[in-house]
């Protein structure tokens, strides 16, 4: 941009030499306009600039903002290389989020999951300790198969059973900032070989840590069964888990927020006789005891399985915002609403992974959207006032997927993945003006 600038008063100089005052002129009024248009291009007419995260050689993948003890902004992520070896990685902003610095890796491994409805997710203590919390496949080898004795040897020998699966939530814990991990460790003692996951994790008010997760129902005859329970540490070490609803919709994502007052939310999809809308509990003693599960707004959305798709929150000066998709019959789409269910917006059928940041003055929502073509964008609309305002399209953001966004110093960030057509997916940040 400078070397244009630099271009454009050259030929002025040069115009100027000729002595003919009707060029000199013309030529003053064009770089005047060409001037202005490139100090707007640069100061004013930019809504985002882009910082991307990504190489050729790896996958990025799950941006996910928070915010560090210090109040200042942290990404983290996961990358894939060649090798399919996951790692997660957190780097943290000193300048409300224009620039990262150099990137710390908290855990990698093949084994490490990488699914939208069970992000990672790290958290910051008052203390200044961090815990990064994330699903992991415990494989183990397949029973070797016993070779038929000399009574049957013309019979071939019974496949071996496969080994049920076994997904759990880990977590791992730095003191020193981030530069070193304890071994990760699972959040449940029960050492059954179950499903657990569709996890969320949050610090409380008295600074321990909750993990609200679906695990199987032991000795279930249905396909999918699973209840929500949650573990909470005491004194930094988790404690057995707690069953707070025993029947759920199965493989959807869990939101815990902890608002303004202190009060522990968990929003989850209920399933009542395959009606499967959000329902919100709450807990004002970090988790002891438990409301009553209430439906925040009466979809009725009827559905024979699971539709894979979860709420996500955040704590506002008055409460909270939450956004969630339903298919139905009556307004199908993403949805966002306060907590007394309120409906602020419902965006259209191409709309999808919605989420939602907010701090003491204002709030943003934010979606990706299919367009015409079938490629994918981001979008964001302001909360005030009670009312979510007209949309905008976050420019630049073709091929984006997968948000996740964080208010800072009153500065919009927007992270996404960027997955081009026969390119490995990449990262891009910005900060809205």
């Amino acid at each position: 941009m400078v070397t244009l600038l630099v271009l454009v008063f050259r030929i002025f100089l040069n115009y100027s030499f000729t002595g003919n005052s009707t060029i000199i002129e013309t030529m003053k009024k064009n770089i005047f306009l060409m001037t202005a248009l490139l100090v707007a291009g640069l100061f004013g007419v930019a809504v985002a600039q882009s910082n991307p995260f990504g190489n050729a050689a790896s996958a990025y993948t799950l941006p996910t903002f928070t915010k560090n003890n210090k109040g200042e902004p942290v990404l983290y992520w996961t990358e894939k290389d060649a090798a399919n070896v996951l790692s997660l990685f957190f780097a943290v902003s000193n300048d409300g989020g224009k620039s990262f610095g150099d990137k710390k890796l908290i855990f990698a491994s093949p084994l490490m999951g990488s699914s939208r409805l069970m992000r990672p997710k790290l958290l910051f203590k008052k203390d200044g300790s961090m815990a990064a919390v994330f699903s992991f496949r415990n494989e183990v080898a397949a029973p070797a198969v016993e070779e038929g004795g000399h009574a049957n040897h013309d019979k071939p020998a019974a496949p071996a059973p496969k080994p049920k699966r076994d997904l759990q939530i880990r977590y791992t814990v730095s003191k020193d900032n981030g530069q070193s991990w304890t071994a990760p460790a699972s959040v449940d003692s029960d050492t059954s070989r179950l499903t657990r996951g569709f996890f969320d994790a949050v610090v409380l008010a008295n600074d321990e840590i909750a993990v609200a997760y679906l695990k199987d129902v032991k000795g279930s005859t249905k396909h999918e069964e699973r209840d929500l329970r949650m573990v909470i540490t005491k004194n930094g070490v988790f404690q057995p888990e707690k069953v707070i609803d025993p029947v759920v919709c199965d493989c959807c994502n869990i939101s815990l927020l902890v608002d303004n007052k202190g009060v522990l939310n968990v929003f989850y999809r209920d399933n009542n006789d395959d009606i499967r809308d959000i329902a919100r509990m709450t807990s004002a003693n970090n988790g002891s005891t438990w409301t009553k599960p209430e439906i925040l707004h009466d979809d009725k959305w009827e559905i024979k399985g699971c539709p894979h798709s979860g709420a996500t929150s955040v704590a506002t000066q008055n409460g909270a915002l939450v956004t969630w998709f339903s298919g139905a019959a009556v307004q199908a789409g993403v949805r966002l609403a306060t907590t007394d269910g309120h409906l602020l917006k419902v965006l259209n059928a191409n709309a999808k992974n919605g989420t939602v940041t907010a701090d003491d003055k204002q709030a943003f929502f934010v979606w990706e959207q299919t367009t015409e073509g079938g490629a994918s964008r981001i979008l964001y609309s302001k909360v005030a006032g009670g009312k979510a305002q007209d949309d905008q399209v976050l420019k630049g953001s073709d091929y984006g997927q997968n948000a996740t966004t964080l208010l800072a110093n009153g500065k919009l960030l927007i992270a996404h993945e960027v997955a081009k057509p026969n390119q490995k997916t990449a990262l891009s940040v910005r900060v809205v003006e």
